[in-house]
């Protein structure tokens, strides 16, 4: 009975492993090929770009007409996931108004995950180190500012922003 036994698990062990043993492990994937992130990524750069060149327009080809804006929790009068592109349009506006010689320092992206699947979904995490002259002519320490963005048809249907507004603000206040 005991060799029954021996020979039904060893059996099992050897079938097991010529059904499973040979396969290769997946291929790690760099996420940061992934096709759709890349043309999303190439569209937040072109949406930056615009701001560093204080192009309106630009800026405007880059963004939905229907995006989610979420602004940074220093806006004022701004419920989070209520603007619109007019509002962003006008925080944007605001800064061209009031800053000159924006430059990025320093840019990283990420590509996005599927919260539940964990899966890459296209969009585009965006860790960015500005520089600026405030119009009166002080330049402002570098800051520091995280947005997310999500992407349909080549346009930001939904942005999110973090900064860091207290260099800015040591500066000019």
């Amino acid at each position: 009975m005991v060799k029954l036994i021996i020979g039904i698990v060893i059996g099992a062990l050897g079938a097991y492993l010529a059904l499973n043993g040979s396969a290769e492990p997946p291929a790690p994937v760099n996420l940061s090929e992934d096709s759709a992130y890349v043309a999303n990524k190439a569209v937040a750069e072109a949406m930056f770009q615009a701001i560093i060149d204080e192009d309106m327009e630009a800026w405007s080809a880059t963004v939905s007409d229907t995006v989610k804006y979420n602004p940074t929790a220093y806006s004022p009068g701004r419920v989070q996931g209520s603007g619109t592109k007019e509002d962003w349009m006008k925080d944007t506006q605001n800064l061209f108004d009031n800053f000159d010689d924006f430059a990025i320092e320093q840019a990283t992206y990420l590509p996005g995950l599927d919260g539940e699947t964990a899966v890459p979904n296209g969009s585009v995490r965006a860790y960015v180190r500005w520089n600026a002259t405030h119009s009166s002519g002080v330049k402002a320490d570098p800051w520091f500012y995280y947005n997310f963005d999500n992407f349909e048809g080549g346009k930001i249907t939904t942005f999110g922003a973090f900064g860091d507004a207290g260099g800015v603000m040591n500066n000019i206040a």
